[in-house]
């Protein structure tokens, strides 16, 4: 079962298609740029824990970087604004 998120702030039109639960969860990201009518599949964002340091060791976060451990807690839609600009760099 999926379950679809969206953020529209900050100049920002995402949508998250989310499958799987806990540390196996997984978020389709599509990214809708500023005057267009469909979105555009960016990539995928994963649910991981964060590094082994400071006082939020192994908290859950999310990932735009695959079997990776971030340092800091981030919420789905600031993995996917940080997939994005990934996303953007590779096309330039």
């Amino acid at each position: 079962m999926a379950k679809t998120l969206t953020y529209n702030k900050k100049g920002y039109d995402i949508k998250a298609v989310v499958t799987g639960a806990g540390f196996d969860a997984v978020a389709q990201i599509m990214y809708k740029p500023y005057g267009e009518a469909e979105y555009l599949e960016i990539g995928q964002i994963y649910k991981t824990t964060t590094m082994a340091c400071g006082t939020t060791r192994d908290a859950a976060t999310w990932h735009h970087v695959k079997a990776a451990s971030p340092m800091c807690k981030k919420t789905w839609y600031e993995a996917a604004a940080d997939l994005y600009c990934a996303f953007r760099r590779e096309a330039a």
